[in-house]
């Protein structure tokens, strides 16, 4: 009886390892290719995939497997992955990499714009095509971009502060009034040499006199003096010159410790290969708008539009191109959810960029002396990164009346990350919160938008994307 006992009980645990072996079995078949490589942090379907490879491409041992790789996830020029034609951190970019689309596409008849606007920007900004306005340069204003702001790096005068009240862009050297940024200027050796904050100024220790410019120190040519303007950068390598240890290299596009070095700038999507990249904003070609230069006009080669636009079949009216219209139609093959991102005036999102006295501010990426990325880590660089991935986004349509989601790029990051460090960004009229300021700036893109197009009102805007970064 005893034995018949230990029998009936050893069958039942046989049954139990059956059954769990037959569900671990299952689950591994269904569930882990779905899981990003990137996820597995035990390394164990690694080790597994590898095992797997190796048995089944033993004739083949001469295929590269870092080629594999770099076909599999392809990398830019300068070593960022590429998803969707966006630069993303390797690890992200991979995971990214490993989704796949599931939605049935359908035809989205886009709208490719070829408006004019006045006097062509005047060579200060670039043409919307769609709308036919001009989005100026930073310092640059009007229908035609024509006028030319002062933006001061100073506050007004104080008898007892003849530069003003103390701020990021203080400046006792020469002032770039279209962005508020100082320099050296003309007259020195060094004339595009920035003088940041306490560079300009008399230091005792380590406190610095904001009421006193070093006017006599940083444009000295005596190299017995700690000077800056006129420091050759390859005497202090060769200890026969002092340089100012307050002034640093702290603006966008220099590198080297002098700033001696012309490094690429940072900009939304690299102007997508349409533009050049000046300190944040994109001059774009002709033929191309947008703030990263991706949206084409009727004027662009239909093989160089981008990758969310291909494969379309154009109908161009009355079969030929001239001057009798503004647009063409191409209906191109998506997937669903389609999202529309608003062309904000300049003011919203790149000007913040542009005009940034500390190049880590708000961007998620910048480049060194060889021009290679690096990444800043800074929370702030998010949401320009999501602003970059949906601009090269296979979902992004210009069709807004066939848009699912609408993305509102107000870059609060930047707004928060630089308020108060120039007159023109002042919070004294905003209780002295950056706050308050932010949500200024949001009414503004509001009113804009309520202005200038309809889709808000579809439902009273509940399909609007807003990133706010308000703390």
């Amino acid at each position: 009886m005893s034995s018949l006992q230990n029998f009936k009980y050893s069958w039942q645990l046989t049954a139990v390892i059956l059954i769990l072996v037959a569900f671990i079995s299952i689950v591994h078949i269904f569930f882990v290719p779905l899981i990003p490589a990137s996820l597995d942090f035990t390394g164990s379907r690694q080790t597994e995939s590898w095992a797997n490879a190796s048995s089944s491409i033993k004739n083949v041992s001469s295929i590269d497997d870092k080629n594999i790789e770099q076909d599999q996830y392809p990398q830019s020029s300068d070593g960022a992955i590429l998803y969707r034609d966006a630069p993303w951190k390797t690890d992200i970019g991979k995971w990214l990499s490993s989704c796949h689309d599931i939605a049935a596409p359908v035809y989205i008849n886009e709208t490719i714009s070829g408006k004019n606007c006045k006097d062509g920007c005047s060579g200060h900004g670039i043409c919307n095509s769609e709308l036919g306005e001009c989005r100026c340069f930073h310092g640059y204003a009007g229908e035609g971009c024509s006028e030319r702001l002062n933006l001061e790096c100073n506050a007004p005068a104080l008898p007892m502060a003849p530069f003003g009240y103390w701020m990021v862009s203080i400046c006792s050297a020469y002032c770039d009034t279209t962005r508020a940024l100082c320099f050296c200027g003309e007259g020195s050796k060094y004339p595009d040499r920035p003088v940041a904050e306490s560079c300009g100024f008399q230091v005792n220790g380590q406190v610095v006199n904001w009421s006193i410019a070093d006017s006599e120190m940083i444009y000295t040519n005596d190299i017995s003096k700690p000077g800056w303007c006129n420091v050759n950068p390859q005497e202090v390598k060769e200890g026969k010159a002092l340089y100012k240890h307050e002034c640093e290299c702290k603006y966008d596009c220099q590198g080297g410790q002098f700033c001696e070095i012309p490094t690429e700038c940072s900009c939304i999507n690299q102007c997508s290969g349409n533009g050049c990249c000046h300190g944040g904003f994109c001059q774009c070609k002709d033929g191309w708008y947008g703030v990263d230069c991706s949206i084409p006009s009727i004027s662009s080669p239909l093989k160089e539009w981008p990758p969310w636009l291909r494969s379309a079949t154009v109908h161009v009216p009355d079969g030929r191109f001239g001057d009798d219209y503004h647009s063409i139609r191409a209906a191109v093959k998506k997937k669903r959810p389609l999202i529309y991102i608003y062309d904000l005036p300049p003011e919203f999102n790149i000007h913040l960029l542009e005009g940034r006295h500390f190049r880590f501010h708000c961007v998620n990426r910048l480049y060194d002396e060889e021009n290679k990325t690096f990444w800043t880590n800074q929370l702030y660089g998010s949401q320009m990164a999501l602003y970059e991935s949906l601009l090269a986004s296979p979902y992004r349509t210009l069709n807004g009346d066939e848009a699912d989601y609408f993305y509102v790029p107000v870059l609060d990051a930047c707004l928060i990350a630089r308020a108060d460090d120039a007159p023109h960004l002042s919070m004294r009229n905003h209780m002295g919160l950056r706050s308050y300021l932010t949500l200024d700036f949001y009414k503004k893109a509001y009113d804009h938008i309520m202005e200038h197009y309809t889709y808000w009102n579809r439902s009273s805007g509940r399909d609007h994307i807003w990133v706010r970064k308000l703390h």
